[in-house]
């Protein structure tokens, strides 16, 4: 069966409000926690919170499943500048050593979302494009060694359209490199264009001075190399990382081509949490109609 991981902030209260969080989810029937982007970074500034958080879980019958890599525009694979890179390469390497140590096997990684108007330089795509193949040959020996791989998320800017993506890891084709394919993401690159004036085109494509490229059935493109997925809803306009069916997103459509995708390891709840809900029971009975559709 494929798990299910969730993505709740229970790292950011203190240490009796995270012993609390951890308790009811576990007596909501969660078993398996997303490793956030900030809890790596926070473990990589203060390597004993790798100990501390495994022997937290386990008290509650809990674990982490996948992660999300460290992002930003001075920290994504694509960061272009050459003075830079070395930095990057670095905190990307301590990242998988991190997920490894905490027996995560799947990280999610941007690509790159920002173009020149923050790096000062007059780059092509090709060179964020290069640049991300040279990470990914720095980076991916470590991935293969600590057991991690490295899945490529489609966003929505030049650098992570689908024919990036795929560009990418077909000319790896390894085990350690994959996708991860974020549904609420592909809703706006497929839907989007039908709210002309209304949707949320980033800014980056006239930064990058080419055409918006509007996307087609992402999920079956993509099937192929997909490993974990990050799934939340949206009205096809703006990025509301809703709860799985309040949405337009077409999951039926989804959930019948992943059902036979041959490297999916788990699909990861990247549902806002917000005081009004969803509450962790929401959350498990909306991901097992999922999971019933994959079984199905």
């Amino acid at each position: 069966m494929i798990p299910v991981t969730y993505s709740w902030p229970w790292a950011k209260a203190d240490e009796a409000q995270q012993k609390e969080t951890l308790k009811q989810l576990a007596d909501a029937g969660i078993r398996h926690l997303v490793l956030s982007n900030k809890t790596i970074e926070d473990c990589i500034v203060t390597p004993e919170l790798v100990a501390k958080y495994k022997k937290a879980l386990a008290e509650f019958g809990l674990d982490f499943v996948d992660a999300h890599a460290p992002w930003g525009a001075w920290k994504d694979l694509g960061m272009p500048l050459e003075s830079q890179h070395e930095q990057v390469v670095l905190r990307q390497k301590m990242a998988i050593r991190v997920c490894h140590e905490l027996g995560v096997h799947s990280m999610a990684y941007h690509t790159g979302n920002t173009f020149n108007s923050i790096f000062g330089q007059d780059l092509k795509l090709e060179d964020y494009y290069q640049m991300l193949l040279r990470s990914l040959y720095e980076l991916l020996p470590d991935a293969e060694r600590y057991g991690v791989v490295m899945c490529l998320e489609n966003q929505w800017t030049p650098l992570n359209q689908s024919a990036y993506l795929l560009k990418a890891v077909e000319h790896f084709n390894s085990p350690w490199l994959g996708i991860c394919y974020d549904a609420g993401h592909a809703n706006l690159t497929e839907h989007g264009q039908e709210f002309p004036g209304k949707t949320c085109v980033p800014s980056i494509w006239n930064d990058a001075k080419i055409p918006v490229v509007w996307e087609e059935n992402m999920v079956g493109k993509l099937r192929p190399w997909i490993v974990n997925c990050h799934f939340h809803d949206n009205n096809g306009i703006v990025d509301e990382h809703k709860l799985v069916g309040q949405g337009t997103v077409d999951w039926n459509r989804i959930m019948n081509t992943l059902k036979d995708a041959p490297r999916l390891k788990c699909i990861q709840s990247e549902v806002s949490i917000r005081e009004a809900g969803p509450t962790m029971q929401e959350l498990r009975a909306a991901f097992g109609k999922l999971c019933d559709w994959l079984e199905a």
